[in-house]
């Protein structure tokens, strides 16, 4: 867990590189990336083997080979075949981008390409239990986010990577004080910096503005507990790629954050019919919000929260911030129920899984 940090931070260049190149390759990229973004995979592997013909040796074709399996078979982690694929398109990218940078050190592309390549590298490795990989790699990727700090200026897509850096590096630890020690190794960040630098890439950057995006509506959301904000981004997003399912649940939660249950209600129950567990446990979820909150449907609601926890234990999701929610949940329906040892076990049950300071606060309340 030490380096997780550093694995989350450069995880999202998974979605964000900039190809400073011919400017019709640029436009191809952006095209094929927008395909991917909204599941339509046929379309993207025809503009990658496009990309492909015209780009001899770059590491922009094998980086969105890489991009394309992930969304494909998300979550990624969990599909051995698939995270091989994967890590081999990211292996053929980093040692192009070093075939660059042996005869121009200070090439912008090849620096970016080289760093979300290890980034995303280190963030495979690391799920996959490689941990002496993940740390070389980790390392490899963190010179090349310092890199591109000080060319962000010149190359806008390098702001969605200091942003990051800027705000996790100081949230992580204040929320994981164990891991405080491990952190004085890494340069210092600044929240307010990093939310400003990330809003910047949201609006300037040619492909990082869509990560940036989500990324916002995360912090907003989880972190930061700014829910108006929090639903412009994910509103954003799910209009835009509207068939993207990791999207509609990051919109789904925003919406329920917000108590606009009517308009959740439709999307909860789209995820609930969805094939991949990983998306049907927020339907299942959020659907158990809304009965409980919008339609005072107690039975329902809690039949709900139980299928979530029973979802997450059948497939090793290991979901702590969503289990939370639906501890708090049957918590409240066994207070409802004046029924006060269970809803307090149930409250503990929460408090144990917290992962926000509003989760652990909502806990505490109930249990004072």
């Amino acid at each position: 867990m030490g380096k997780k940090l550093l694995y989350n931070i450069i995880f999202t260049l998974l979605f964000s590189f900039q190809a400073w190149c011919q400017q019709s390759t640029m436009e191809m990229v952006k095209k094929g990336m927008n395909h991917i973004y909204n599941y339509e995979f046929h379309h993207a592997h025809t503009i990658i083997r496009d990309i492909e013909s015209q780009s001899e040796g770059s590491a922009i074709p094998d980086l969105m080979k890489a991009m394309e399996v992930f969304w494909r078979h998300f979550p990624i982690f969990t599909k051995e075949s698939a995270l091989s694929t994967y890590q081999e398109h990211l292996e053929n990218a980093y040692s192009r981008s070093l075939q660059v940078l042996e005869n121009d050190p200070n090439n912008p592309e090849a620096t970016f390409l080289a760093m979300a390549s290890q980034g995303l590298l280190a963030e495979s490795y690391a799920e996959s239990g490689r941990s002496f990989k993940a740390v070389g790699a980790a390392k490899r990727a963190y010179n090349d986010v310092k890199d591109g700090m000080s060319m962000m200026d010149h190359y806008n897509e390098f702001y969605l990577s200091t942003g990051l850096y800027n705000y996790y590096r100081e949230y992580y630890p204040e929320a994981h004080p164990i891991y405080r020690p491990f952190m004085s190794f890494f340069m210092k960040g600044n929240k307010d910096l990093g939310i400003r630098q990330l809003e910047y890439a949201a609006r300037n950057t040619s492909i990082s503005h869509v990560i940036a995006k989500y990324y916002l509506s995360y912090i907003y959301m989880r972190y930061e507990y700014l829910p108006v904000q929090a639903l412009r981004r994910g509103k954003d997003l799910y209009e835009t790629y509207p068939k993207n399912h990791l999207f509609k649940a990051i919109y789904l939660e925003s919406l329920v954050i917000n108590q606009q249950y009517q308009t959740a209600a439709p999307i909860a129950r789209q995820l609930q019919s969805d094939r991949n567990p990983y998306f049907r446990i927020y339907g299942d979820l959020f659907m158990g919000v809304i009965e409980e909150k919008s339609f005072f449907n107690y039975h329902t609601a809690e039949k709900l929260y139980r299928k979530t926890l029973q979802l997450s234990e059948a497939h090793d999701m290991e979901r702590a911030y969503l289990e939370a929610i639906a501890y708090l949940g049957l918590g409240r329906i066994y207070q409802h129920k004046n029924d006060p040892p269970q809803a307090r076990k149930y409250f503990k049950e929460s408090l144990d899984r917290a992962y926000t300071e509003a989760q652990k606060n909502e806990a505490k309340s109930y249990l004072n």
